[in-house]
């Protein structure tokens, strides 16, 4: 609501109201020596072409309304062109006073269009480099406040993961791992650097291209190894005011449930599990106990789980003249979560854009501004939630009630003596903390472009990026059991802010001679990054419940830091594009980086980028058969630089100048260095290769391309381990010493014809990724994560632990295995572990690979058709030959106090041995060991995505005279998951670098059903 009261009390609205009508003015005017003309655009089935360009050389322009009806104002003979995306352009002559009918072919060639590059646009028939065009229309089906989780499936290359979570983390990655900082791509907002784009409406979104290779990101120099996204919003176009409005709702719920122990289920394992060790049992399971409990029989996924809303409102406002064009756009969008408590995202945006032209000088005008709210789900300052909200949820206790008012707080928990468990209550943290983190984010750019001689263009641009946040939580006291007990208030906030601050300048020539078409780009850009935060804590008996420190009675205990930060980037930066006779293409690319983040010797990093490519479709003297449209060689090479993993200072040591130190009898005051740093750190950089085929066939309805692609990562920043001896805190020397490859095939398929009044496209993509390790730095010493290794020649996080053999059957069996523990506490009943290495004993040198985490090969399918006013699509994704490390399903199967999986109710006894499954144990130390027991297939295909809309005749809208076009839709998204796994689901967030395809309580992502409406006035 503050942005609301921003608007209306800064008085934008009324300024931008203003503005708008002084832009609009102009197009009605009437001008003499001139007469109006009418007619109607239509398709070959005589359907109206809703939205097409009517463009009167050297005059004014305007565009069909929703019966495909248009008028222009031109005088007699006058030349006009009518282009509508889909279409093949026509132009014809005005003449007499009968009205004009035209008819437009469907166009599958799109060859055509413009591609919009780094710090430019090319005709898609002219690119050189790995560059992907994303189909908008089918990623905003895909109903997210983020626009990385839309990419999902939709172009090869990219790898996309996300959660459940309102406002949660989205994991995107192109073409793999590269370094061991962060992996996620550079984006690019109508020319403006990023670093992430979920503060921005998906619905602003014009066009997006992606680029995966050196030799179309070189450009992007330093700042592109990990690729580039480059996204365009919407720009006013020449015509009458547009008003735009995009709206949906929904419902959402996790789709599957875990199978879980009922009470007596759960004291039946928990019972068992005492009596193996030797223990008495639990009073609150003990039927001869008074404590017994046998009236509570808690389902925590039903108390917790439950049904969230989602939506999305947008409204735009677009117009323009031959001179000057605006758009301009409000939006809200809201998610609740589907776990029991008040968490929620809410965010509302509001986009401008202003271009215009006068003469030789061309400008543009963006800002965007953002305010969002994001609550967050259970978390305590000095009480863990392990395994997160999704882990503790499951593994509560049935035995313990939701709420108790009894209790501190009014929620139940449960007993050290009765329940012996640590059982977390989700629904009362999520409900008693407050937690939240507030969001107000501005974009400003400004452009303007001035043609000095013919084709020689110099450009200005300076854009302005600035997030202010708050992050704020807040604990009462409560009693929620044995240790979730909270006898202090506890208060923690804290308030920042970063900026980027960006300058460019470049010059661009254009040159044509006969066959010869040359582009050349200079330029240089200057960055600045600042980031800045301060933060309080505050614990008190005294209750808090207003959340102000001016409460907190002692001043000890509070506490205050802060943190400042800068960083600058220097850059300059060239391209030449060469063409000749549309067969032969050559691209160059270099940007000379300059970081402050390095020492002056190692400051500067040069990086450049080639790429070619052969038309062969246009080589007269190759003949190719009629079917084959278009066909294309290309490939590329270049480098790029990274520093992502480097903080601001990383290169500087830290002195403590505090330090004693003993000559002779006298103590003397000194410094010493407390961490130690390495001064020659340079970039890091990633070498790509790749050649593709591009081709067309049947004048373009199929298009294919195949690629193959290989990333080398040398230099990589990462900290190796030194000795404790060295006195440096931490015992770690950040420095480059690792190194990356990546390479594999990418696949994508176009298909686009139509049958009658039945029009069909089929987009698919597909790619193979394989990931290896050339070297760790140091003496190449092995990492070792949450059950991975990652060693050199094999792949980052690779699964590593245990492989079971079967379960001991009696003393006999154990006798003759190997030892697996020297205290002779393993009985029959207990795991069975290989002996890999034959030396008679099971330690941590048996353990062995189990299966990588990164999937063998990634696909995409959508699917759309219209027929007359009816549409439908469909969208399938997923991957195959991925092992994931069920951190849920090991917690459920541990045997211990925590509740169980309905599996483990078929654990070993003596009269039950013909099962995988181990005795329960409390306090076990074998059973629970990582192996394969927990290891399961993270293959999928879901259907994530199927929508049917219908559009309104233009006959029935043409009677209003107010509305220019409607469609309505229903859509289902995560409808259904084919899976073997036996968590949530497969598409989880697992960003850990070392610790991949771990899943300890990824948020599921939800089913969701929606309405939605477009419509256009």
């Amino acid at each position: 609501m503050k942005l609301i009261h921003i608007l209306l009390n800064k008085s934008v609205l009324p300024m931008l109201a203003c503005t708008l009508l002084f832009l609009i003015q102009p197009a009605s005017a009437q001008q003499t020596g001139k007469k109006k003309f009418r007619g109607t655009v239509t398709t070959q089935e005589n359907e109206p072409v809703i939205g097409a360009t009517i463009n009167v050389k050297g005059g004014t322009g305007t565009v069909t309304d929703v019966s495909g009806s248009f008028t222009v104002e031109a005088e007699d003979g006058a030349s006009v062109s009518i282009s509508s995306i889909g279409f093949e352009s026509k132009e014809l002559v005005l003449k007499g006073n009968e009205p004009v009918s035209v008819r437009l072919d469907k166009s599958y060639r799109n060859l055509n269009d413009v591609v919009v590059v780094g710090y430019g646009t090319v005709k898609k028939k002219d690119l050189t480099g790995s560059v992907a065009l994303v189909n908008v229309g089918d990623a905003k089906k895909n109903a997210s406040y983020d626009v990385a989780k839309m990419l999902q499936g939709q172009a090869a290359g990219i790898s996309v993961h996300g959660s459940g979570e309102p406002g949660g983390y989205v994991q995107i990655k192109i073409r793999g791992t590269t370094t061991f900082g962060a992996n996620s791509p550079l984006f690019v907002i109508d020319g403006v650097p990023v670093d992430a784009p979920y503060d921005f409406s998906p619905n602003d979104i014009e066009s997006i291209q992606v680029l995966k290779d050196a030799s179309a990101a070189a450009i992007y120099g330093s700042r592109a190894a990990t690729g580039v996204i480059i996204i365009t919003t919407r720009k006013g176009k020449q015509g009458p005011v547009r008003v735009n409005f995009n709206s949906y709702v929904g419902v959402q719920e996790v789709p599957r449930k875990i199978s879980l122990t009922n009470r007596e289920q759960y004291q039946k394992i928990v019972s068992a599990a005492e009596i193996n060790a030797g223990l008495s049992l639990a009073p609150a399971n003990d039927p001869a106990n008074p404590s017994y409990v046998s009236d509570i029989n808690t389902d925590w996924q039903k108390e917790a789980l439950k049904q969230g809303l989602i939506q999305d409102h947008n409204v735009g406002l677009s117009g323009g003249t031959e001179n000057i064009s605006y758009n301009a756009s409000l939006g809200y969008f809201n998610q609740t979560g589907t776990q029991e408590g008040p968490q929620k995202y809410d965010r509302y945006t509001l986009n401008t854009n202003l271009q215009g032209k006068k003469g030789r000088f061309s400008y543009g005008v963006k800002a965007a501004y953002t305010q969002s709210k994001k609550g967050n789900y259970a978390a305590t300052n000095g009480h863990a939630v392990f395994g997160g909200v999704v882990t503790s949820m499951l593994t509560a206790i049935p035995t313990v009630p939701v709420y108790d008012p009894s209790r501190l707080g009014g929620y139940g928990g449960s007993d050290q003596v009765k329940n012996r468990a640590i059982s977390a209550n989700v629904v009362g943290i999520n409900n008693l903390v407050n937690d939240y983190s507030d969001r107000n984010r501005f974009l400003g750019n400004v452009w303007g472009e001035i043609e000095v001689l013919k084709n020689l263009k110099y450009r200005l641009n300076a854009s302005y990026d600035r997030t202010d946040y708050e992050n704020s939580h807040f604990e009462p006291r409560f009693d929620m059991g044995y240790y979730y007990l909270n006898t202090q208030y506890y208060m923690y906030l804290q308030y920042g802010h970063s900026n980027t601050s960006l300058l460019e300048h470049t010059l661009t020539y254009a040159l044509q001679k006969g066959k010869h078409k040359i582009d050349f780009l200079a330029g240089m850009t200057y960055q600045e990054d600042r980031n800045e935060w301060m933060s309080a804590t505050a614990t008190d008996t005294t209750d808090l419940d207003f959340h102000t420190f001016a409460a907190v009675s002692r001043a000890n205990a509070k506490g205050v830091t802060s943190w400042k930060g800068a960083a600058a980037l220097y850059s300059m930066l060239g391209r030449i594009n060469y063409n000749y006779d549309d067969r032969y293409l050559l691209t160059a690319n270099f940007r000379r980086d300059g970081s402050s983040k390095f020492t002056p010797a190692n400051r500067y990093g040069n990086f450049v980028g080639f790429a070619a490519a052969w038309n062969i479709s246009n080589e007269k003297f190759f003949k190719l058969p009629s079917f084959i449209s278009s066909l294309k060689l290309r490939g590329g090479y270049g480098v790029l630089g990274n520093q992502t993993a480097l903080g601001y200072y990383d290169y500087q040591s830290y002195i403590n100048n505090s330090t004693n130190y003993l000559f002779g009898d006298q103590l003397a005051v000194g410094s010493t260095t407390v961490s130690v740093t390495d001064p020659t750190l340079k970039w890091e950089s990633t070498t790509t290769t790749n050649v593709a085929l591009d081709m067309g066939l049947f004048k373009e309805k199929l298009s294919f391309t195949v690629e193959y692609y290989n990333r080398l990562s040398k230099d990589i920043i990462t900290a190796i381990p030194i000795p404790y001896s060295v006195g440096s805190f931490p015992q770690t020397l950040t420095t480059n010493a690792a190194s990356l490859k990546n390479s594999g095939l990418e696949f994508t398929l176009t298909y686009r014809d139509h049958i009658g009044a039945l029009n069909y496209t089929i987009n698919a993509n597909a790619y193979t990724l394989k990931n290896r390790v050339e070297k760790l730095g140091g003496r190449n010493n092995p990492v070792y994560g949450s059950g991975s290794k990652t060693e050199v020649g094999r792949e980052v996080g690779e699964l590593f632990g245990y492989v079971t053999e079967g379960i001991f059957q009696s003393t006999d069996d154990i006798g003759k295995h190997a030892t697996q523990d020297q205290s002779g506490g393993i009985k029959p009943g207990d795991i069975k572990y290989k002996d890999m290495n034959g030396d008679g004993a099971i330690t941590d040198a048996d353990r062995a690979y189990l299966g990588s985490a990164i999937p063998k090969f990634y696909y995409g399918l959508n699917v759309s058709a219209s027929y007359k006013n009816f549409d439908l699509s469909f969208f399938w994704q997923g991957n195959m030959g991925s092992k994931v490390n069920n951190g849920v399903y090991s917690a459920l199967m541990a045997g211990q106090y925590g509740n169980a999986h309905t599996d483990e109710l078929n654990y070993w006894t003596p009269a039950n041995t013909n099962t995988n499954v181990p005795r329960p144990l409390i306090n076990d130390i074998n059973n629970g060991r990582f192996s394969d027991r927990f290891v399961q297939s993270g293959s999928y295909v879901k259907l994530q995505n199927a929508q049917i809309g219908y559009t309104l005749p233009e006959s029935t809208l043409g009677r209003t005279h107010v509305f220019r076009s409607l469609r309505m839709y229903i859509s289902g998204l995560n409808l259904v998951t084919i899976t073997r796994y036996k968590g949530y689901d497969p598409d989880f967030i697992s960003d850990g670098l070392f610790n991949r395809g771990f899943d300890y309580g990824s948020f599921p992502n939800p089913r969701t059903v929606m309405f939605g409406v477009q419509l256009g006035l």
